[in-house]
């Protein structure tokens, strides 16, 4: 591992833990037994440290094998996995309207994955209508609507966590991902019920 994979690994490990409004590169520095004019040789400021995180961060969700089975139960398994790795990353979620703001082009990407992200959705459950597993009574908004509420749960039950349930690791990771996988329940057929295993 070299020395900016170390500075990325310990600056994301003082901002979970911490927060980015009070970890400065001096704090990773210390942490790290470096001068900080060593960071700074890879990183002008703490910002430059954030945008590279979640352009990793990016990389990898992008890397994950989501959306490759179509089955029920694999795109709960899916959730899941991209959940896990929200977690992994989850100051930049407790942050994410500050970081936003501070970066436009975490808010630019992020609006740019949203709009991929959804089309990807929308054509999933039209498969699952075509195959039965989905009702076909409901509205194309109410459909928009769903895959709204699955990015509202999605991208900000860290902060709901940090706030109100308090649950750590697999733990919070289960838990919301239970209201996810939940919110699919109503617009299931009877076939489509009988294809899900629910978490307890």
């Amino acid at each position: 591992m070299n020395t900016k994979e170390k500075i990325l690994i310990t600056a994301t490990h003082l901002f979970n833990e911490q927060g980015i409004d009070v970890i400065t590169i001096r704090h990773i520095a210390k942490e790290m037994g470096i001068s900080h004019s060593n960071i700074q040789y890879y990183f002008k400021n703490a910002d430059d440290i954030i945008a590279t995180i979640y352009n990793n961060h990016i990389k990898e969700l992008d890397e994950l094998p989501v959306f490759k089975n179509l089955t029920l139960d694999a795109l709960k398994s899916s959730i899941v996995l991209v959940m896990e790795h929200i977690y992994k990353y989850r100051f930049i979620y407790i942050h994410f309207v500050v970081i936003a703001r501070r970066l436009p082009s975490v808010k630019k990407e992020y609006a740019k994955r949203f709009a991929i992200r959804q089309q990807q959705f929308m054509d999933l459950f039209a498969y699952y209508r075509e195959e039965g597993i989905m009702r076909k009574d409901i509205p194309i908004p109410v459909w928009e609507s769903l895959i709204n509420n699955i990015y509202i749960i999605g991208d900000f039950w860290i902060s709901a966590n940090e706030l109100n349930t308090m649950l750590k690791g697999r733990k919070a990771v289960d838990y919301y991902g239970r209201l996810i996988e939940q919110l699919f329940y109503p617009y299931l057929t009877e076939l489509g019920k009988s294809q899900i295993t629910l978490s307890k």
